[in-house]
């Protein structure tokens, strides 16, 4: 469990110093003034343990706010088998839910809470024997159909259907198979009767929030060619979890309410339905002029209640050969009907925002009463209230970013690649504002999640894409927003500076220049925290004079690519012209680390959770030949296995995969355990590590923005996906514990299974 920022250690550092007799203060002094400091420091964290135990004498009685080793012991009361001590969520939440899984055996919604329950992961459970094609009699239960291919249970698949076709083997099939008698294996022999499939998604959504897109240009009649993603590249948006909190009103999951990728089809499905209230409403508040239109409309109305449509030009054509057409279709009473009409659950109505020109949503098309979060995708402007909503929003293939242009039409999205096309109106490009999904795996790099940032108040203040108040010497700039930023200015003065961003913000830096920092005095001090530095053109970070520490933490230094319209985005790399004594990079994603000049050295390099990677092919990642570098549950990328990646002086390394060489000058002293490299590296006492003989495949995907980006693929060197240290992969995601999650959630879900069942996982992403 997390330790509070509680400043006891400061607190007691304090006191003891001033209880200490003023002649051993002075004598300390006159040696140098730290070593006694630091030895009342040390007795300080004792004391500071001892009073959190005392504090939480009376917590550690409820399994919600007890302290993790005493958990065990409260499961002893209600007799559960714990999962793995390294699962600490997992455990706490099965003592707590021990109870209430009993009652509920065999019954689905236990089946999905315990994956999200153990492992954290939201899940689909699929019975596949409802999925086997078979005679329909009539001792079933009532015949159902397909919500999007009318296919009948058990019957033969409407392959007209794109939408369905594109849902095969998916969490969310309609389609009906003959069995299978081989075992149950992902997505093999599956098709069986005692099988209960477990689609899962690990990725989780991140939210970000007012983030200004890339403008690319603008199409011949005015509208906007842009990204979502600030850098401008190609990115995949995702749906959002928004199954309700009270596990007690469970349902099982929609389409739109797990974390994937959304596709161009499900953000533009549109499902409408006429109830008794679009004839109530045309009665009495719909724009019509006379009460026997207003009666005639509503009779006409009256014969399509219980029908539904799945597009809106469906049901406009019904409309068109009715009686009282005219009325029906004129602008305003169409534009009512259809707003109305829509039901909520379908992909456009819960995926984008409702919009100023909508009505509320009527109580009788949510049927399923689900509670719906926020739309996962929004474009709007800064100082307008109102995005552009889903009336004058559709899903469309950018890739040739020409799109039509209807009047009825202000948006155009791509949401497998992240791009629009806007019609602004009257407002400014700088105004345009965008909020959308990533699926990401674990907090690595800069993002707008919860990452503990420090509570120390700002010295200087940077917001509304401005940073004129400058970096300061020795101070605090905190950036308040995500929006897109110029270069920092240049401090050359450095005591003390720390650059964050505001915890849930993702600011994003274009270098239009190299930012040097260049320290004032010896032992200065540079933190860097939750920042995204990219470039147009080849622009680094630089820094220069004595560094006692530089800590990099939560940041994204752009590793290079290519953006949607085929330009390149250069790397920004990390350059040393000095000297850093301690380098310290966690949970961080960077380019290149190297030296610039014959006095430059780094003395210690530390790489926590990170990932590292080159494009280039001449490069090498870690170029700091006098360096010791210690790094644990990393991940260096390199276009070849033969390409050199890491070279300095002594390595220590745990849990880490190098996708290229390395070469360690000193081969006596360090370690190279539970880690992997390419073979023919030169490395320190390795024990249990893997050197590989090719990197090609080795990866998902290498290209930095991606939703897969540094993923293990499976069926390569699976001894690298279940080599680290507990047992799970090694690299970035190691912290993860992908494996132990997984090995968690199937015991648990084998003893509340429903007799003679057969659990299968899937692994969605």
């Amino acid at each position: 469990m997390a330790i509070a920022r509680d400043q006891y250690i400061d607190y007691y550092a304090e006191k003891l110093w001033e209880w200490l007799p003023a002649v051993y203060r002075e004598q300390d002094a006159l040696n140098g003034g730290d070593s006694l400091r630091a030895f009342l420091r040390a007795v300080a964290e004792q004391a500071a343990v001892a009073k959190r135990s005392q504090d939480r004498l009376w917590d550690d009685v409820f399994v919600e706010l007890a302290s993790d080793w005493a958990i065990p012991y409260i499961s002893q009361l209600v007799a559960t088998r714990l999962v793995s001590s390294l699962n600490l969520r997992g455990r706490r939440v099965d003592t707590a839910k021990t109870i209430y899984y009993r009652r509920r055996k065999g019954t689905l919604m236990v089946q999905e809470q315990l994956v999200s329950d153990i492992a954290g992961w939201d899940s689909k459970v699929v019975e596949e024997f409802k999925r086997l094609a078979r005679t329909w009699h009539m001792l079933d239960c009532p015949l159902t159909v397909g919500r999007l291919t009318k296919t009948p249970k058990g019957g033969i698949a409407d392959i007209r259907s794109p939408r369905g076709s594109r849902l095969a083997c998916d969490a969310f099939d309609e389609f009906h198979y003959t069995p299978e008698t081989r075992n149950p294996s992902g997505l093999t022999g599956r098709r069986g009767i005692e099988t209960v499939s477990y689609h899962i998604y690990r990725l989780q959504p991140v939210t970000f929030n007012g983030v200004q897109p890339r403008r690319f240009g603008a199409l011949a009649d005015g509208r906007d060619q842009s990204t979502f993603d600030p850098s401008g590249r190609d990115i995949a948006l995702f749906s959002g979890n928004a199954l309700p909190v009270d596990w007690n009103g469970w349902q099982t999951a929609a389409e739109w309410e797990l974390p994937r990728p959304i596709s161009c089809r499900l953000l533009a499905e549109e499902i409408f339905e006429i109830t008794a209230e679009e004839v109530a409403w045309v009665l009495t508040d719909a724009p019509i002029a006379g009460q026997p239109q207003r009666e005639a409309a509503a009779i006409d109305l009256t014969k399509l209640i219980g029908e539904s449509f799945y597009h809106r030009r469906e049901l406009i054509r019904l409309l068109n050969g009715m009686p009282s057409s005219v009325t029906l279709t004129a602008p305003g009473v169409l534009a009512g009907l259809l707003s109305r009409a829509l039901v909520r659950a379908c992909g456009s109505a819960a995926l984008l925002p409702n919009g100023a020109d909508n009505a509320p949503w009527p109580v009788q098309n949510d049927p399923q009463d689900a509670a719906y979060g926020l739309p996962a995708l929004t474009v709007g402007f800064a100082g307008v209230a109102e995005p552009v909503g889903r009336p004058r929003t559709r899903a469309a293939n950018l890739e040739a970013w020409n799109p039509p242009n209807p009047a009825d039409v202000d948006l155009f999205v791509s949401p497998e690649t992240g791009r629009l096309v806007l019609n602004r109106g009257g407002n400014t490009a700088q105004s345009v504002r965008v909020s959308y999904q990533v699926g990401m795996l674990a907090p690595v790099g800069a993002g707008a999640f919860s990452r503990e940032a420090s509570i120390e108040l700002p010295d200087v203040t940077w917001q509304n894409s401005s940073v004129v108040a400058g970096t300061p010497a020795d101070g605090i700039a905190e950036v308040v927003d995500s929006r897109t930023y110029g270069s920092p200015q240049d401090q050359l003065a450095v005591i003390n500076t720390r650059v964050r961003a505001r915890e849930g913000q993702r600011p994003y830096f274009i270098l239009r220049q190299d930012w040097l920092l260049t320290s004032a005095q010896d032992d200065a001090v540079l933190e860097l925290d939750g920042l995204w530095l990219g470039s147009r053109t080849p622009n680094h970070l630089i820094l220069d004079g004595n560094y006692e520490r530089v800590l990099i933490r939560y940041c994204s230094f752009d590793p290079g690519g290519d953006a949607a319209d085929g330009s390149v985005l250069p790397a920004v790399d990390l350059i040393v012209r000095g000297f850093v004594e301690n380098l310290i990079i966690e949970k961080s994603m960077l380019g290149i680390i190297r030296l610039d000049g014959a006095d430059a050295s780094i003395e210690k390099i530390t790489i926590i959770d990170s990932i590292l990677q080159t494009r280039d092919a001449a490069s090498v990642v870690i170029d700091a030949l006098t360096a010791e570098l210690r790094i644990e549950r990393s991940t260096i990328i390199t276009p070849s296995e033969i390409q050199l990646a890491v070279d300095v002086e002594r390595l220590y390394a745990s849990d880490t995969l190098v996708a290229g060489l390395v070469d360690v000058t000193d081969n006596q002293n360090g370690c190279f355990r539970f880690s992997a490299a390419a073979s023919g590296s030169r490395v320190a006492k390795p024990y249990r590590s893997v050197f590989l003989q090719q990197i090609s495949g080795l990866f998902i995907s290498t290209r930095f923005g991606d939703h897969q980006y540094a993923h293990l693929t499976p069926q390569v060197y699976p001894q690298v996906l279940v080599g680290g240290e507990q047992g799970v992969e090694m690299g970035v995601f190691n912290q993860v514990l992908h494996e132990i999650k997984l090995r968690g959630a199937h015991t648990k879900v084998m003893e509340y299974l429903p007799f003679g069942r057969t659990p299968n996982f899937i692994i969605e992403n």
